[in-house]
């Protein structure tokens, strides 16, 4: 509620609070009240200060306000002014103003606090100065403070809640419109890229009904370039349901996941890089859909990264799984090796370090022994897919 505060609001106040706090301290000085000028000064100023106090410490604040209005009353209370104990104008208006401002602050149950100690203080004081004023009226006075008090932080609650609404449409509006976005790029991205996509799937596909005298070796090429488009098609649409799916919400997991590694070692090897594989490849039950996808996106970019930087070499890929999934793969540096994604500084790191992140896992990747290592370990199940399964197991 602090932001309610900001700009001309707590400037108004601290303006109100100023100019109550003069008209206290004058007030009390005059007739019939005739309080010494630096105690009704001393008495106008702490008063007056638990208002701005009240948007930063309202426990406190509380606290000097009942101070300060019991000390005023008790300064007022052999001169037997009408009103005594609470409903003398300058201290009561002081107060009102506090509780109002602890009510949009803090909450009703603070300033309720606060109205309760001080009704208990206004019937102690109306008992001790009996012998100066009637203590039926000074009761019913109390009383009337009370009512006026409750119908102010009535109101101030209703407006607080009245914020706090305004303060959550304007957020609901805010994510709103970040769901929006991502639409509108997922919809950009289809159409700029899907078009494209399946013209190269078409073209390569009728490529050697179109052009005379193709060789069996160049038909080939042509069917693995429009089944590679085709793959990359699909997982853009993957990619884009996730654009589409607000936050919170799972979403189609983009295609392929972990059951893909299998397929994506032999598209590499076909590509006639040679590529190691130790241990058993993952099952989907051994991780959870999203983690499949990371690690599948990790090995793919690390796969990438070595035809890129060192064509000639073997990769080593290792696959641990158990309470995480660990990947660790290796390729010789030819001499021409990633240095600068070895530093932290190429794209194709930071994206495979993000999709660790984005599931709870950690990526370390740089050059070691003639040797570029990518080393990635992410827990194989989420924190609700691991509870879900110890659920199940439960008897």
């Amino acid at each position: 509620m602090l932001s309610t505060w900001a700009g001309r609001g707590r400037l108004a106040l601290y303006v109100a609070a100023t100019v109550l706090g003069i008209v206290e301290a004058a007030v009390l000085t005059t007739d019939p009240y005739e309080v010494a000028g630096g105690v009704a000064l001393l008495i106008g100023a702490t008063h007056a200060a638990s208002i701005p106090l009240a948007l930063r410490r309202p426990v406190e604040a509380a606290g000097l306000s009942l101070v300060a209005v019991t000390v005023a009353a008790l300064a007022v209370a052999r001169q037997s002014p009408e009103g005594w104990p609470w409903m003398v104008a300058p201290p009561t208006l002081t107060q009102l103003l506090v509780l109002v401002v602890l009510t949009l602050v803090a909450g009703w149950r603070l300033a309720a606090i606060t109205l309760g100690i001080q009704v208990a203080a206004g019937v102690v004081l109306a008992v001790v100065g009996m012998a100066w004023n009637d203590i039926v009226a000074s009761l019913v006075e109390v009383a009337n403070f009370a009512s006026l008090a409750l119908l102010l932080g009535a109101l101030a609650t209703v407006a607080r809640r009245l914020s706090e609404s305004r303060s959550a449409l304007r957020e609901e509006h805010e994510r709103r419109s970040v769901v929006e976005e991502k639409a509108r790029i997922a919809r950009e991205l289809h159409d700029v890229i899907a078009h494209n996509m399946s013209l190269i799937t078409v073209q390569a596909r009728s490529a050697p009904h179109r052009v005379d005298d193709v060789s069996p070796a160049a038909e080939a090429e042509f069917a693995e370039i429009a089944d590679l488009a085709a793959s990359a098609l699909r997982q853009m649409r993957g990619v884009l349901d996730v654009l589409r799916t607000e936050e919170g919400q799972s979403g189609r997991v983009p295609v392929p996941g972990i059951d893909g590694l299998g397929e994506l070692f032999e598209s590499a090897r076909g590509t006639g890089q040679r590529v190691e594989v130790h241990g058993d490849l993952p099952e989907l039950a051994d991780v959870a859909p999203e983690v499949g996808t990371a690690a599948y996106r990790i090995v793919q970019e690390a796969l990438s990264n070595a035809r890129r930087h060192a064509p000639n070499e073997p990769v080593s890929v290792d696959l641990v799984v158990g309470e995480n999934l660990d990947v660790r793969i290796t390729n010789p540096l030819d001499g021409a090796g990633p240095v600068a994604e070895a530093t932290g500084g190429g794209h194709g790191l930071i994206g495979m370090r993000e999709r660790a992140s984005a599931v709870g896992g950690s990526l370390t990747a740089g050059a070691a022994d003639g040797q570029f290592v990518v080393e990635a370990r992410l827990p194989a199940q989420t924190a609700v897919r691991a509870s879900a399964k110890r659920g199940r197991k439960t008897p």
